[in-house]
């Protein structure tokens, strides 16, 4: 077997354990975030002590540290009351249960997540496997009673996470009720505390007043990282991940400053980077990542993250992508709105199995506008004078090709359907 060549193998080792650079990895300490962990820490500490719950909501910019903090302080938590509780009588020791729901995963295309929704994935996280509920086909109401009897069929406290609450939207009932369920009298044998967490600045502004009053008891903002902090961040990952002779300073240097620079300050681009820095430099067979495998690294993240950008799109949006990708295939962009118009409804007839009609120009241009804004899109602006007249013109913006549309489709488990635009006419 030694004398054979494995096709995986990499005739270099840069990684020593890849588990640190992973996302869902919680580390022995959160560095740079003492002043919000102290806050985060006041709100958990009341069910150490056996008193109600507090309820939170956690809000910041993307990879800021607001899931890492919640599952540090949930793994100290159950672990200190478990240490406690070997200290007390069975009839005085502290009950907790932990429901994390992460809200995003309830969004498919023109699906959106709702109340109703996470009460299903609530109720369905408590029950066994063959005795789960499914999202269609229950009253809302039913939904709900559903998950409080399951909710009071636990002890003590529970603590329910909901990540990505802002998905949510605007059907706000859960984040108004479960907060105060047991005041309501939907639950008897339980007290409940709501984390919430949001990427979403404006979310918090629009909820409205009574659910503030339930969810929002504390806030805690994670503000961005500054590029000294995304250093020692990175820095802390790299010991444990890497080989030492495997990165300088000067590859947690420039790493740092670029996730500062184009992500807002986020630790979480800083690791990827990190990461896809050291697995190239592996590939090349490198004994040590250089700056050419970090640029690699960060061109390949920003076509990552367009992409999963257009993922996260609604079937409109993206019917509005393809149908640009297959004008601009074509040769036919830029494109009027009418002849982006007429492509699109090509391609919602064609993965349309319901009869439902593409929506009319004034509707479509409404997501296109949506698309421009979001910089998927780029708008040229015709003025001819008085004489010639005024229009608009529409193509790719440069981030986006129809091969990042098409990986979209892809990752959306979406056939990649071809669709015809000849014969369009401006």
């Amino acid at each position: 077997m030694d004398d054979v060549d494995s096709i995986f193998a990499d005739d270099v080792e840069l990684i020593k354990n890849a588990d640190v650079l992973e996302e869902d990895y919680t580390p022995d300490e959160i560095l740079c975030r003492d002043d919000v962990l102290q806050q985060y820490t006041s709100v958990l500490k009341p069910i150490y002590k056996g008193r109600p719950p507090q309820n939170a909501f956690l809000y910041g910019d993307t990879g800021v540290g607001k899931t890492a903090a919640t599952k540090y302080l949930r793994e100290n938590l159950e672990r200190d009351i478990k240490r406690k509780n070997d200290q007390l009588p069975e009839d005085e020791q502290i009950a907790l249960n932990v429901v994390w729901i992460n809200c995003e995963n309830f969004t498919t295309g023109d699906h959106k997540t709702s109340s109703y929704q996470v009460a299903v994935g609530v109720v369905n996280r408590l029950r066994e496997k063959g005795n789960r509920i499914t999202g269609t086909g229950y009253a809302p109401q039913d939904v709900y009673d559903i998950m409080y009897e399951e909710l009071d069929n636990l002890e003590g406290t529970v603590l329910v996470i909901l990540d990505e609450v802002d998905k949510i939207g605007n059907d706000d009932t859960l984040l108004y009720e479960l907060p105060r369920s047991r005041d309501i009298g939907y639950v008897e044998n339980v007290r409940v505390g709501v984390i919430g967490i949001s990427n979403d600045y404006t979310f918090r502004k629009n909820l409205s007043p009574k659910v503030k009053d339930s969810l929002c008891e504390t806030e805690i903002k994670f503000p961005a990282y500054n590029a000294t902090e995304l250093s020692d961040i990175l820095s802390a990952r790299a010991e444990r991940a890497l080989y030492d002779s495997a990165y300088t300073a000067e590859t947690i240097s420039l790493c740092s400053a670029l996730a500062y620079q184009e992500a807002s300050g986020s630790a979480r681009r800083a690791i990827r980077l990190l990461r896809r820095s050291a697995e190239i430099a592996e590939e090349n067979g490198s004994e040590q990542i250089e700056e050419r495998h970090i640029r690699q690294a960060d061109k390949d993240l920003e076509y990552g993250n367009i992409v999963e950008s257009i993922v996260d799109q609604d079937d409109e949006k993206l019917y509005i992508l393809k149908a640009l990708a297959h004008l601009d295939e074509t040769g036919l962009t830029p494109a009027r709105t009418r002849t982006i118009h007429a492509a699109y409804s090509r391609v919602v007839r064609s993965y349309n199995t319901t009869g439902k009609d593409p929506l009319t120009q004034r509707g479509m241009f409404n997501h296109l506008s949506k698309l421009v804004m979001f910089g998927f899109v780029h708008t040229i602006d015709h003025n001819k004078g008085a004489g010639g007249g005024q229009w608009n013109e529409h193509e790719f913006s440069d981030d986006v090709n129809p091969q990042k549309v098409k990986d979209a489709f892809e990752d959306r488990d979406l056939d990649w359907l071809d669709i015809s635009v000849r014969g369009i006419k401006e």
